[in-house]
């Protein structure tokens, strides 16, 4: 096996502004082949605007021999932070040993106050480039009270060696992890006994609730169970519940719950707040009926809108003691518009890829 060494330059520079993405872009002026001065725009991790630094660029990978041309894509270059020589008043220590390396977090080193007022600024700026506000209605960010261990559900990959963690950036290499900064530490204490055993790849999925219950799937073994349970961890092997809002939920490993659930809580607070004097609401992409639930005590009617089967299986289970909400199996984008009734008020709360189109019109 041959091995394509990448060539990989130093480049001393200022960094500028933070793409939405969350790294800094940092310009490199140089000659090409032909003697024509060129300037290249390269993203940078683990950056903060104005920071003056060393950078290395390993330069995009070329097509390896016997790869198919038609499949083979070239990537970006990959640059990274080797030296910081003046750094922004922004900048904080990231609490993760990992960190800027591993591909699941991009502001740990940015004061949490000034990463909720960048936050803001990218909606301002998309509700005035794409939505065409001039004023846009935007309320203060609600922080959380604590940034750190507040994820309830994690998904780890496994590599050769059976071994659990997080992939670094923009690779399919994975970080061997016993703990995470940002995961709940149940999670954290299920992941330090996975983490000295083999695992099935190529995942681990790790969720736990407010309960003391905890899913993981693959199903560990009756050893590993065991000890889990030696470290105070309830194993379920169908279902967990959660508590919300003063309600209990009951979600499956493949069905949508917030994964922050001290977030959430402030989350359904503000819906209840903004839409109690609404008749009927809409609750669209409602998974398994957090909001629905809630907002049954408040409303005289819901109509929840769910294409996941399995989310449904937890909706009707979850709204079983409730009679004024309807659940409508099938895309919001193919329900809403043929909505016949009166509609008062409007959750949507849609998966990353957001709203077609088709919804947003079925609003104005």
């Amino acid at each position: 096996m041959i091995e394509h060494e990448q060539s990989i330059t130093y480049h001393r520079v200022m960094l500028g502004a933070l793409t939405r993405e969350g790294d800094t872009v940092a310009e490199i002026s140089g000659v090409d082949g032909e003697g024509i001065e060129q300037t290249q725009v390269i993203r940078v991790p683990a950056g903060l605007p104005g920071e003056r630094v060393t950078i290395a660029i390993e330069a995009a990978r070329q097509r390896r021999p016997g790869k198919h041309r038609r499949r083979w894509r070239p990537g970006p270059p990959r640059a990274w932070i080797t030296e910081i020589h003046e750094a922004s008043p922004l900048r904080r220590q990231a609490p993760c040993p990992v960190f800027g390396t591993c591909g699941g977090c991009q502001l740990q080193h940015m004061e949490y106050e000034e990463q909720l007022a960048w936050k803001r600024a990218i909606v301002d700026q998309l509700l005035r480039e794409v939505g065409g506000f001039e004023r846009p209605p935007l309320l203060e960010t609600v922080a959380c009270d604590n940034p750190w261990h507040y994820r309830n559900h994690m998904r780890f990959s496994v590599n050769r060696n059976g071994e659990v963690g997080l992939t670094a950036r923009g690779t399919h290499r994975v970080l061997p992890l016993a703990c995470c900064p940002i995961a709940d530490e149940q999670i954290n204490r299920a992941l330090g006994v996975i983490s000295q055993v083999p695992n099935e790849r190529p995942q681990v999925l790790i969720r736990c609730g407010s309960s003391g219950q905890m899913l993981i799937q693959p199903q560990p073994g009756l050893e590993v169970t065991e000890q889990l349970a030696a470290n105070g961890l309830d194993i379920r092997s169908d279902t967990l519940e959660e508590r919300l809002a003063g309600e209990t939920f009951r979600i499956r490993p493949s069905s949508f719950f917030q994964t922050n659930t001290a977030q959430a809580e402030k989350m359904v607070q503000m819906v209840v707040k903004g839409l109690a004097p609404a008749r009927t609401v809409v609750d669209a992409y409602c998974g398994v009926g957090t909001f629905a639930l809630v907002l049954a005590r408040h409303v005289e009617k819901v109509i929840a809108i769910e294409e996941s089967a399995s989310a449904i299986k937890d909706a009707q289970w979850n709204l079983r003691e409730v009679s004024n909400v309807d659940i409508l199996k099938g895309k919001v984008e193919d329900v809403l518009p043929t909505l016949a009734e009166q509609i008062d008020g409007l959750v949507i709360d849609p998966p990353r890829a957001g709203c077609q189109k088709v919804v947003l019109d079925a609003l104005v």
